[in-house]
Order: structure tokens, then C-alpha cells, then sequence
């Protein structure tokens, strides 16, 4: 959301946006395939909050993501409260940019008994468990952290993502 306003609010200031805005965009635009086939991906596996692998496997393709970016990724272990647990990725700039924390969630409240299991595609639109809460918004933060990496701005930026594997259905 901040990745697109930045990228929109130039125009109307009536400004040229600087090379590394358009090494954004276009990033982006050329990232999007990928991004709606992970988006596939992740809304494909069921993570309901009680269905503790497959909120650990969505954890995992997340992870397959933020580590080539040179994220170092934590898994947090919850199965004591009843839940699969949570992930912490870090990325530590070179100290001249900002500090960003991203929060998201990786459980969905459809839990494998749910008829409502896959992704559908129509023209633009889709359908699935997590689409917009919250694999969407997962989606989102990788794309936009991929998009900073091709355009060498993700270099300057700590960051700390945390995706939670029981936002739906809280453990004990």
C-alpha cells in the first residue's frame, strides 16, 4: 500500500518521479506474473488457524521468498498453544535508510473441511481463501520487497516482517 502510494503521489505533485521510482514501477510491472502465481500458490494451501502444517507450509514458501532477498528468517514455534507459529524475517540495511516494519498474518479461517479451498481466476479477478486476509496482503509485502531489491533500494532499508500464523483464531 505505502510502495503504491509512493509510487502515485509524484504525478500529483506535479513532480518527475526519481529514477528509483520508475526502477519500482517497472520492477513491479515486470513482477507481476510471478506474483499472481505465488499468490496461487499460497491461497492453494489451506491454513486455516488449526490446521498447523499447512499454516507452517504457507511460513515456508514465504520464507523460500525473503531468504534470496537476504532476509534472515525465523520461525517461531507455537504448537505448545495450539497454533503452528509465527515467522520474523530481518533485514538489515546499511544504516542510511528507514526502519520498516511490515505486519501480516498467514492463516486464513478456512480450515481443510471448508468447501471453499482453491484459487479461481476470471480475467482480473480470483477468488480463494486468504485472497484479500490475508495472503493478498502477503503477496503485497514480497512483491513490493522484490521490486526494491531489482531496483537497489532495499539495500539502504531495515526491515522487519512479521507474519502471524493465528491472527484468525488466537492460541492459547
Amino acid at each position: 500500500c505505502g510502495l503504491l502510494l509512493a509510487l502515485s503521489m509524484a504525478p500529483c505533485l506535479g513532480a518527475e518521479p526519481p529514477a528509483s521510482v520508475e526502477r519500482l514501477r517497472d520492477a513491479i510491472e515486470a513482477d507481476q506474473p510471478r506474483s499472481i502465481a505465488l499468490l496461487e500458490r499460497l491461497v492453494n494451501q489451506n491454513s486455516g488457524s488449526l490446521n498447523l502444517p499447512g499454516v507452517t507450509a504457507v511460513g515456508e514458501l514465504v520464507r523460500a521468498e525473503l531468504e534470496p532477498l537476504g532476509f534472515d528468517v525465523q520461525w517461531i514455534d507455537m504448537r505448545a498453544t495450539g497454533r503452528a507459529g509465527h515467522l520474523v524475517a530481518t533485514h538489515k540495511g546499511n544504516g542510511r535508510g528507514k526502519r520498516v516494519l511490515m505486519i501480516g498474518h498467514l492463516d486464513t479461517v478456512f480450515e481443510p473441511d471448508s468447501p471453499f479451498q482453491r484459487f479461481v481466476r476470471e480475467g482480473d479477478s480470483a477468488t480463494g481463501p486468504g485472497i484479500a486476509d490475508d495472503k493478498g496482503g502477503v503477496v503485497i509485502i514480497i512483491a513490493a520487497l522484490r521490486a526494491m531489491h531489482a531496483a537497489g533500494t532495499l539495500r539502504d532499508v531495515d526491515i522487519k516482517v512479521v507474519l502471524t500464523g493465528d491472527e484468525e483464531l488466537t492460541g492459547k
